[in-house]
């Protein structure tokens, strides 16, 4: 997955007439009124979102890891508001929606760690806003999002949760159409029987899952579809071509991964721009294990939520919704 061709993902809709003709298909088949009209008015806004977001995430690429958070933050955030203008052409209707949505603790203990730390949902704001409008997922107000819970949800840091700190957070799924081979394994770190973890599958609305056979090593379903990047829960993809399903007996939660970078950048950005002496000891101290996390997954944020964000544009023109 090359940066140059995740950004080509983008390159079709930096023209206004075709963005116009992109938002007006996605509120004709929403049944918005005005549809015409309010692309039109979109269509430069749409543009300028994707633009300034890819700036920033190109600054990232080429600053200071110890400033690259505050910079992945806010690329995320305007690629994020092109995404949702396919769906809410008002946006934003009043101020409530452009804060950011979460908080986090604004004094940290005397030996904070990060992998400990949390950040929690309000109850308006960006977070919730993109979490409904774009993925049907509506979170409480107050609702905790642990750093150690949310992060082996991005199957790039399995490997390192395993070297670092000795735990198998996911399993590798073997894909073949609409047939999936899930180690039987997974029912352990579950703590599920298989008539259980059928129901734990079916949660997902999207998709339906139908047991096909099970064996002593596996456990053989039949999904009604496809699994897509940003439609696959409770699986993840990973940037290379895989599906992992998180089997720990970790709290989890009905999380989209773009939910999980926004939580962790936006933890990271307050901890760059406010918590300075911890934030510049962490990068020359190397005394806990927060660094080769926050290292790794600032490499991996920064192709992967233009990529899934990307994915989000581009599946509505495959379904008809955006051309």
């Amino acid at each position: 997955m090359s940066t140059h061709n995740i950004w080509s993902m983008y390159s079709s809709f930096l023209s206004s007439s075709r963005a116009q003709k992109y938002l007006y298909s996605c509120y004709f088949s929403k049944g918005i009124e005005q549809a015409e009209s309010k692309s039109y008015q979109n269509c430069y806004p749409f543009i300028y979102f994707l633009e300034h977001g890819k700036k920033y995430y190109d600054l990232a690429g080429t600053a200071p890891t110890e400033l690259q958070p505050v910079l992945l933050f806010y690329g995320m955030i305007q690629l994020l508001k092109a995404c949702i203008l396919t769906v809410d052409p008002g946006y934003p209707e009043n101020s409530s929606v452009l804060a950011h949505g979460v908080t986090t603790r604004k004094r940290k203990k005397k030996y904070y760690e990060f992998l400990h730390d949390e950040v929690r949902i309000q109850r308006s704001g960006l977070f919730n806003h993109f979490s409904t409008e774009l993925f049907h997922v509506k979170h409480a107000e107050g609702e905790k999002l642990k750093m150690n819970d949310i992060m082996p949800l991005i199957p790039e840091l399995r490997d390192l949760f395993w070297h670092v700190q000795n735990e198998s957070v996911n399993v590798a799924v073997c894909r073949k159409d609409q047939e999936l081979m899930i180690p039987v394994e997974v029912l352990d770190g579950l703590y599920m029987n298989t008539e259980r973890f059928l129901l734990f599958l079916n949660e997902n609305p999207a998709i339906t899952y139908q047991l096909l056979k099970e064996t002593k090593e596996h456990i053989i379903v039949h999904s009604s579809k496809e699994l897509h990047p940003l439609e696959c829960e409770p699986f993840s993809y990973h940037s290379n071509g895989q599906y992992y399903l998180y089997g720990s007996r970790r709290e989890m939660k009905e999380m989209n991964e773009c939910m999980i970078h926004y939580a962790v950048l936006y933890n990271l950005s307050m901890l760059c721009r406010y918590e300075t002496e911890w934030w510049s000891d962490i990068f020359h101290s190397y005394t806990t294990n927060d660094l080769p996390f926050i290292k790794e997954f600032l490499a991996v944020t920064q192709y992967k939520v233009p990529y899934l964000l990307g994915e989000y544009l581009r599946r509505k023109d495959l379904q008809g919704e955006g051309y």
